[in-house]
This record gives C-alpha cells, sequence and structure tokens, in this order.
C-alpha cells in the first residue's frame, strides 16, 4: 500500500476528483490541518449538494417503486434535462405504487375478515341497517365464553337483546348482537365486562354496515386480483421503457454527491485544497495515469505506507481466488491490521477439512455436494436465494462463493466417509462392501478394535473405525496434536507479529504462554497424566531437562510484563484448556456417527421383521430419522469448526485487538454496484 498525497487549485477541486473517482483505486482519508477549512462544504457547493441529493431521493424511491432492476447501461441523458426524466416517470409510478397498496391491502382484508364477515351478514338478517336497532359484532373462541356474553347482556339489559352466533371454522365463533340504539353503550359494556371486544375492521369497512361490507368483500375478491395484475403490468412496462435511464441518472447523481463527500474530506484553503488517501501497489500505474493526464491541474506524493502508523492503513485483502471464496466467513469483524497476518487462507485449508473430520459420511457429503452444484448453477444464472427462515438474502456472487465452500466441506466429508467407511451411518457395512480388520488396525496405529462381528467380511477395509470404542484413544490423539500444533503457531505468529512492530509486552507475553505450554504439555507426557509424578525427578531424561527449561522460559517472561498482565499464569491454564477444547471435533463427529447408526439400525430392523412393506418402511423410516439428527447437528456440525478458529487460534494472534480499515476506493456508483 502507498501513502499519497494529492494538491490542487479549488476551482480544479470537482474535475480532480472525478478523475479520481474514475480511476477507482483511491482510498481517501479525512485531512485536517491547521489554517485549512475541513468537514462539509458550505455556500453554493453545499446547495448543490442538496439539489443532488433531493433528485438522487427521488430517482431512487422511483426505482424501487417500479421494482426496476439494473441491466443493461443505458446512454446518460444531457444533465438539464435529468428533473424532467426522472418526474415523467416518478408521478406515474407514485400513482400506480399507491393504486397497488390499496389494491393489496383490500385483498388482504378480505382474506383475514371474509369468513367471519360472511357468518356475521347471515346471522344480521338486515338488522344492521336499521334506523333503531344497533348491531354489535364480536368473535370468541369456545361456547363459554358466549355464555358469559350472554348472561352479562341478560343482567345489564333484560330482554332487551338479542344475541345471535354460528362457528366459522374450528377455533372461531362469530356472533352478532342486536340492541335499541339507546342500549348500544350498555351493551358494549357488557361485552367489556365479559372481556370481549368489539370486532373493529380496518380502514373503510368499519363505519359500513356488516352486509355493505359482505357486498364489498365479494366485489373484491372478483375484481381486485385482476385489477392488481394490471397495475403490477403497467409497472413493469414503466419499468422496462425507463428503468436503464433512471440507472444511468440515478448512478451519475450518486456519482456527484459522492465527489461532494470526497471533498469535505479534504483540507481547503481560499485558492488550494490538499487530500491524502492510500492505493494499493498493483493500482499505482491506473492512479498515476489518471494524475498524469490532469498535469498542470494537479500536483501528487507518493511513499511507501509507514506499518508504525498501521492503524490508519486501509486493508486490501489480497487471497488466491479459491480462498477469496472464504473471505465472507470472517467479515463479522474488520479485517486485521495493516503488515499483519490474514487468516483467510487458513480458513479455507482447515475449515472444509474439520468439517469433513466431523461429519465424515459418504452419504451427507454427497448431498451437500448436490446442494452446492444446484446453489453454483443458481449463482451462474444470476438468481438470488431467499432464506427466510434465517432472514438472509444470498445475492449471485454471494451465492457463487458460498456454493464454493460448500462443495470443499462436501468433498472432505465424502474423503472422511471412505476412510470411516460410513454411508447414510454403517449402511455399506451391512451391504459388505465396508469391512472391519482388526489386524490392519492393530498394525497402522497399534491399538486393538474390536472384531467386526457381522461386518468383518466386505471389499473394502475402514481405515479409520471412530465408532470403535478401542479407536478412542487415537483420535483423542489426534485432536489434541492438532490443538498443540494450532495454539503454538497462533502465539507463535503473535511473537513474530509484536518483534516487528516493537511490541515488547506483547512479544514476552506470547514467548512465556508458549514455554509455559511446552512445559505443561510434557508434564503431562512424562507423568502419564498424573499417574507417575516420581518421573518428573529423573534428570537423566532429556525431556525433563525441555519441560524445566519451558517453566524457566514462562518464568522469565512473566518477570518481564507482570506489572502489565498480573494473571498470566491463569491465562497460560487457559490455553491449555484451549488445546483439549479440540476434542470437540471427536466428540462431535462421533456423536454424529452414532446417531446415524442407529437411524439406519432402525430402518434395517424395521426391513428384517415385516415381509414386504418392511424394507419400503424401513427406508422411508431411516431416511426420516436420519434427516431429523442432521437437521438437529448441522449447525453444530459447521459452529464447532469455525469455533476452533474464531477464538482459540484467532484470539491468541490479536486478531480482534488490532484491526484497521477495510480498504474502500471511491469509484463510481456504476462501479461500485
Amino acid at each position: 500500500m502507498h501513502q499519497v498525497i494529492v494538491a490542487g487549485r479549488q476551482r480544479d477541486s470537482r474535475e480532480i476528483m472525478a478523475a479520481l473517482q474514475r480511476a477507482g483505486v483511491l482510498h481517501i482519508v479525512p485531512l485536517s490541518a491547521a489554517g485549512f477549512e475541513t468537514g462539509p462544504l458550505g455556500g453554493l457547493a453545499a446547495d448543490e449538494r442538496r439539489s443532488s441529493e433531493r433528485l438522487l431521493a427521488r430517482v431512487e424511491s422511483t426505482l424501487g417503486e417500479l421494482g426496476a432492476l439494473r441491466g443493461a447501461p443505458a446512454p446518460l441523458p444531457p444533465e438539464g434535462e435529468w428533473a424532467a426524466r426522472v418526474e415523467e416517470v416518478a408521478q406515474p409510478a407514485s400513482v400506480l405504487n399507491a393504486r397497488e397498496t390499496e389494491l393489496q391491502s383490500d385483498l388482504d382484508t378480505q382474506a383475514s375478515y371474509g369468513e367471519v364477515v360472511r357468518v356475521l351478514a347471515r346471522l344480521a338478517g338486515g338488522v344492521d341497517t336499521s334506523r333503531r336497532l344497533a348491531l354489535l359484532t364480536f368473535t370468541v373462541q369456545t361456547p363459554e365464553e358466549l355464555s358469559a356474553v350472554e348472561a352479562a347482556l341478560r343482567e345489564d339489559l333484560g330482554d332487551r337483546s338479542a344475541l345471535a352466533s354460528d362457528r366459522v371454522n374450528q377455533n372461531t365463533i362469530a356472533a352478532a348482537v342486536a340492541v335499541l340504539r339507546a342500549d348500544r353503550e350498555k351493551a358494549r359494556a357488557a361485552l367489556s365486562r365479559a372481556r370481549v371486544g368489539e370486532l373493529r375492521l380496518p380502514g373503510r369497512f368499519d363505519a359500513l354496515p356488516v352486509s355493505e361490507v359482505q357486498a364489498e368483500f365479494e366485489r373484491i375478491a372478483r375484481a381486485n386480483p385482476a385489477a392488481l395484475n394490471e397495475v403490477r403490468a403497467e409497472k413493469r412496462r414503466l419499468a422496462a421503457a425507463h428503468g436503464a435511464r433512471l440507472y444511468a441518472i440515478r448512478d451519475a447523481l450518486a456519482d456527484r454527491v459522492a465527489i461532494d463527500d470526497a471533498r469535505a474530506q479534504t483540507a481547503r484553503g481560499k485558492y488550494g485544497f490538499v487530500l491524502q488517501g492510500y492505493v494499493p501497489d498493483e493500482s499505482m500505474g491506473t492512479f498515476r495515469s489518471a494524475m498524469d493526464a490532469m498535469q498542470g491541474q494537479v500536483v501528487y506524493e507518493v511513499q511507501p505506507a509507514d506499518e508504525h502508523h498501521a492503524e490508519t492503513i486501509p486493508v486490501k485483502l489480497r487471497n488466491s481466488p479459491y480462498a477469496r471464496n472464504f473471505e465472507f466467513l470472517l467479515g463479522v469483524s474488520e479485517p486485521p491490521r495493516y503488515g499483519t497476518f490474514d487468516p483467510t487462507w487458513m480458513i479455507a485449508a482447515f475449515f472444509p477439512l474439520f468439517f469433513g473430520f466431523v461429519v465424515a459420511d459418504i452419504g451427507f457429503g454427497l448431498i451437500f455436494l448436490i446442494a452446492s452444484l444446484w446453489m453454483q448453477a443458481r449463482g451462474r444464472r444470476g438468481e438470488d436465494l431467499d432464506l427466510g427462515f434465517l432472514g438472509i438474502r444470498l445475492d449471485p456472487a454471494t451465492l457463487q462463493q458460498v456454493s464454493t465452500v460448500i462443495r470443499t466441506m462436501s468433498l472432505w466429508t465424502i474423503l472422511w466417509g471412505f476412510l470411516t467407511g460410513e454411508f447414510f451411518g454403517n449402511v455399506l457395512e451391512k451391504l459388505h462392501v465396508f469391512y472391519l480388520n482388526p489386524e490392519l488396525i492393530q498394525r497402522i496405529y497399534g491399538v486393538q478394535v474390536g472384531a467386526g462381528g457381522e461386518h468383518a467380511t466386505g471389499l473394502i477395509p475402514i481405515l479409520f473405525p471412530r465408532t470403535d470404542a478401542g479407536f478412542a484413544s487415537v483420535i483423542m490423539l489426534i485432536c489434541l496434536a492438532v490443538g498443540i500444533i494450532y495454539l503454538f503457531w497462533a502465539w507463535g505468529l503473535r511473537a513474530q507479529l509484536a518483534r516487528k512492530h516493537g511490541q515488547t509486552g506483547h512479544f514476552w507475553e506470547a514467548v512465556a504462554i508458549m514455554g509455559g505450554l511446552l512445559g505443561l504439555i510434557l508434564l503431562a507426557y512424562i507423568s502419564k497424566i498424573g499417574a507417575d509424578f516420581g518421573a518428573l525427578g529423573n534428570f537423566g531424561n532429556p525431556l525433563v531437562l525441555v519441560m524445566l527449561a519451558g517453566f524457566l522460559v514462562f518464568v522469565v517472561g512473566y518477570i518481564r510484563i507482570i506489572k502489565d498482565v498480573p494473571i498470566l499464569p491463569i491465562e497460560l491454564l487457559s490455553q491449555g484448556g484451549n488445546i483439549i477444547s479440540f476434542t470437540r471435533l471427536f466428540a462431535v463427529g462421533v456423536a454424529a456417527a452414532i446417531l446415524a447408526n442407529l437411524a439406519t439400525d432402525l430402518g434395517w430392523s424395521l426391513g428384517g421383521i415385516l415381509p414386504v412393506i418392511g424394507p419400503i418402511l424401513g427406508i422411508l423410516i431411516g431416511l426420516f430419522v436420519h434427516s431429523f439428527f442432521l437437521a438437529l447437528t448441522l449447525i453444530g456440525h459447521i459452529m464447532q469448526p469455525l469455533r476452533l478458529h474464531y477464538l482459540e487460534f484467532l484470539n491468541p494472534t490479536g486478531f480482534y485487538q488490532e484491526s484497521g480499515p477495510r480498504y474502500v476506493p471511491f469509484a463510481r456508483a456504476s462501479v461500485r454496484k
């Protein structure tokens, strides 16, 4: 990243900003200097900006009312015609939108109250239009509530009321009470005392007699769908005819407002201005070309960004095309500070691997693979994916990224599934495709597993029998080894970056933690996890000396930073707990495998009990139980590997404490879109 300073005449500022905007590579940083004006523009420039903003809001609201989508670009009309072109479409669009809202509102009201009103109109029998009588309508859920209303009316009005009711559906009873107009308020008080509210219809329908409401509802049901379709067709016609031109005007106005916003970030004098920002190394050619084309109007200075001021330097992530698909997984936080560690490639490499290790089932992997290919095809067609139950809508570009992530996860799941021999649990074991060979496992891992039993013969030997109790120690050791590597890697990065940036405290903290972790790990190994503490006094064992050296490094580091981090010993113990956290990969994975086996065993047993329908019923029930278990556990399968990266790994590196501003180039609206 290069830091740039741009200076020019005040009268040329808009032209210079437009050139920088077309280049689209400069990240602008607000600049203040003694004797210069900073902040929002004033005077005529402010008035022009407000006018542009008003017209921009008008065109954006019009595009929203029409539901116009961005299509092929259209020529930009002359600036003097912008307001007229917008109003030419905005007024009919506003009328159509209001009409659509009215029609849809009436349809919604009819759908919500139509059945109740139909019953009430029949019960009213013309009383609702009487000049002497008043009709009160309400709904209840149970006959007991209706009896309470009837008792309250009898108590207050005696025989001066008539109550009729009928059931609308299983949960609703509609009722109407006819009283003299003089007794209307007493009748309402009786309803209130019975804890029943009078039925109030929305909007204009509340003032109409119920029979007229019923007639209006019938008209709405007949006429509104066709009228609504006509309105929407007219909106689509307007959008097709004018949408592209409106988007061209909208982008031009957005560019103009953005230029004024950029000018507000400069230091301005009476005759000149100064602007500072940052340009990525690979974009310096574009920046220089834009500035050199304005020779005589602008001067600029370029120098490499100073990492000692990394907190203000914008960050542009540079990842491979594959790893770029995983950047959204870290998008919940600010990017790492300039000159530090970007963990995107690590997430891309190990998160799918860990997910596959947890699920490790060929059948589930194939389901994920099919889902990813469907999402990829949808994204390539330019279609969004609305995940309404999560409140998320994925645009085509994001959808393609997500599909790549899921496809990678599925391939690792299938690979681990071949190692574990799992296909929707133990289906392929029962079909003697996979089998357990205890002698082979003994030769590879040096552990004794149970005999294969009914699964002792087959075509392909299982190389990773994770559901066997005798194999649990192997998986635990693998998970702990991964945890040890991750924690030393994380603290090693912290030490490297702290030394690079001259952060002595963080450097000694990282060194002390690594020394203490080494000591704790060797203490557990030498003493056989507390079974033989006497072995710790065998100084002829070089591992004992290494353990003591590790604890010595911890003590030295702790002394150096004891004033700043007095609780470092507690932090050391928590880091040991973080290593143990990696065993959750074992726990979650084995639990999922056991549930999958149970689902398969259930379906398989039904297939063996009933003669003809048994196999069909067994398959259906097995699929249902598998789907149920997968729905319950899938979030955990995803979150546990992510958590190990987010917390156990990234926390020690200082990723969340040392973030930087995201690189946002000053570019034209059409490019930003």
